[in-house]
């Protein structure tokens, strides 16, 4: 999400195409991804060696923009 330039907000993800899998099933959803390294969310790393850093909280809420 996001434009890549300084003073803009972006949120990049790094992963191995080959590796990336889905773990989540109907009966045990809430599970990571496996083959994700890094994520980095408004420029601050908030997931590093695929490990989740639980003292970053660095995303904004998206609203949706409603028009008459």
């Amino acid at each position: 999400r996001g434009t890549l330039k300084e003073g803009y907000f972006a949120d990049i993800v790094i992963f191995d195409p080959e590796t990336i899998a889905d773990k989540a099933t109907y009966a045990d959803p809430k599970q990571y991804s496996v083959g994700i390294d890094t994520v980095i969310v408004n420029g601050q790393v908030a997931m590093e060696n695929g490990v989740q850093l639980e003292d970053v909280h660095a995303g904004r809420m998206l609203r949706k923009k409603i028009t008459k």
